[in-house]
């Protein structure tokens, strides 16, 4: 069943504002033809009709003539010279407000359009813009009213989408990149072995042996992936964590890792508690430390503090390794970008991107330094909890 066509804003506005003039123009007219009407049709009696000459010995008050009666033959003449005269009044006033009709409908129709021309600007190029057209801005001018404001946010949101929008489609290429190697290996492997010599169980078990560790290394790509997505979301439950406790057990952990560098850790780990999802800090700490060993050069250093200060609870990650410059810190935070662009081992280059992801996730800052004499400094400043006493943890 089709709709009817309903009236546009155009359309409305324009009625309104015809309306508003019309009304205005029937009520002053009424008004002007009431006042009118109650002067002419006022009584008779009470019109002073001067005597030309007035008797003798009769006074004059008040510097007027005295006053008589009209005759009825007067009366007649008036009141005929009224309705004459309020005829011709209301024939004329109609006439007015016809034309007065017409003049607001046409004058109302073009300011609604005026009006309603950023409106149009927009919806036109709403209709027009798709993803290859982004860099598309309205950039109206004209007063700043609340049709430029709606112009100017407009643009804005175009701008926070092209953004967005050049993002992902550079995430979806890295991603089908690093997963390319590792499925173009798999199948290597299998027509290896499906088109060579039959293998024998040895080789079958070595060709076996080196699928398991690329399908494991595709399956810690897809969970990394997915601990970018998942901290691109902020998290409605939140929970106390310490934070340094969390650091305190991924140190443990790493501890292996870091002795085959040969590397030194110094750390100082102050009580820090943040609200938030453990599984997320646990995560942002162990990128840290990953990233922090991975591109260390022995015999180097690592150090790892948390304390609290006057913005929240602070993070900072410290290690030598090559020197970096300001456009290598700036790209350090995108997804599958590395210093210099080098890929060194099975390194992914999704650590800090995943550490950006997660600290944007629970409201806190990321800021990366790069060392004087080489390496890197992360420092992630998380909102404390505001219970939270003094620090009052001993240094370790």
């Amino acid at each position: 069943m089709r709709l009817p066509p309903r009236p546009t804003v155009r359309l409305q506005l324009a009625f309104l504002l015809a309306a508003l003039v019309v009304t205005t123009g029937v009520v002053l007219l009424a008004a002007s033809y009431a006042l009118v009407s109650a002067n002419l049709n006022s009584s008779p009696q009470d019109i002073p009709v001067p005597s030309h000459t007035p008797p003798p010995g009769q006074r004059i008050l008040n510097g007027l003539p005295p006053t008589r009666t009209p005759s009825p033959y007067v009366l007649q003449v008036q009141g005929q010279i009224v309705h004459n005269t309020l005829s011709a009044l209301f024939v004329q006033y109609g006439a007015i407000m016809a034309g007065l009709v017409v003049i607001a409908a046409v004058v109302a129709w073009l300011i609604a359009g005026r009006a309603l021309r950023p409106l149009r600007s927009i919806a036109e190029t709403a209709q027009r813009i798709t993803g290859e057209h982004l860099h598309e801005r309205l950039a109206l001018t004209g007063p700043h009213d609340e049709l430029r404001e709606l112009g100017d946010t407009f643009d804005s949101m175009l701008a926070r989408l092209e953004v967005a929008f050049q993002g992902q489609q550079l995430f979806a290429a890295n991603a089908a990149h690093e997963l390319r190697t590792p499925l173009a290996v798999i199948r290597a492997e299998l027509d290896l072995v499906l088109t060579g010599p039959e293998p024998s169980i040895q080789e079958l078990r070595e060709v076996a042996a080196r699928l398991l560790r690329t399908v494991v290394a595709c399956e810690r790509l897809l969970e990394r992936l997915l601990v970018l997505t998942r901290g691109m979301v902020a998290r409605d439950e939140r929970e106390p964590v310490p934070l340094d406790e969390i650091t305190r057990r991924r140190l443990a952990a790493a501890g292996a890792a870091i002795r085959e560098q040969g590397l030194t850790v110094r750390h100082e780990l102050r009580e820090a508690v943040v609200e938030g999802d453990p599984w997320l800090l646990g995560e942002l700490v162990g990128n840290l430390l990953d990233n922090a060993i991975k591109y260390n050069r022995p015999p180097g250093w690592i150090t790892v503090s948390t304390r609290r200060d006057e913005d929240g609870v602070v993070l900072e990650i410290a290690n030598s390794g090559q020197k970096l410059s300001g456009e290598e810190l700036a790209g350090l935070l995108e997804p599958f970008r590395r210093a210099s662009q080098q890929r060194i081992g099975s390194s992914t280059g999704l650590g800090l991107s995943i550490v950006r992801a997660i600290v944007d996730a629970h409201g806190g800052k990321l800021a990366l330094e790069a060392v004087a004499d080489g390496g890197l400094l992360v420092r992630a400043t998380l909102p404390s909890r505001p219970e939270d006493g003094a620090d009052d943890g001993a240094g370790r």
